[in-house]
């Protein structure tokens, strides 16, 4: 994350914010999530490649795999104007069912970022399954 200007420096610390502020409302859950993303945003996740618009997802999020710990790793950002495009790897634990102990998960996680007055909000996400080192 090399920057030449100040305004892309500051645009690429609000992402790292913006970045910070998702991994806090993947365990805060459906009504952290969905103000940090636009009104028409999708999100495409599972094993077939869903696509879920921002409330779908949200909901899918909470009542399938509520994470309850979420950090990322390996952050990437660049900075286009007003669109940002991060690529990380998430690692999450996610109660898969309530009578079990989280089970560790990780995704690798692109995102484009739009800047609006309110700040940076998500304008779609693609995540990829993997599973965790044995």
């Amino acid at each position: 994350m090399t920057s030449t200007s100040t305004a892309k420096s500051t645009a690429v610390q609000e992402i790292e914010q913006a970045e910070a502020a998702w991994l806090a409302a993947l365990v805060e859950g459906e009504k952290a999530l969905i103000p940090l993303m636009l009104e028409d945003s999708r999100v495409v996740h599972g094993p077939v490649g869903m696509v879920d618009d921002r409330e779908t997802w949200a909901r899918f999020h909470v009542t399938r795999r509520r994470s309850v710990a979420a950090k990322a790793t390996q952050l990437e950002i660049t900075v286009r104007g007003n669109t940002a495009i991060t690529t990380c790897f998430h690692e999450m634990s996610t109660v898969l069912d309530e009578s079990l102990p989280p089970f560790p998960m990780q995704e690798t996680v692109t995102k484009v970022w739009e800047e609006t007055p309110e700040g940076w909000r998500l304008a779609h996400m693609v995540m990829g399954r993997r599973f965790p080192p044995v």
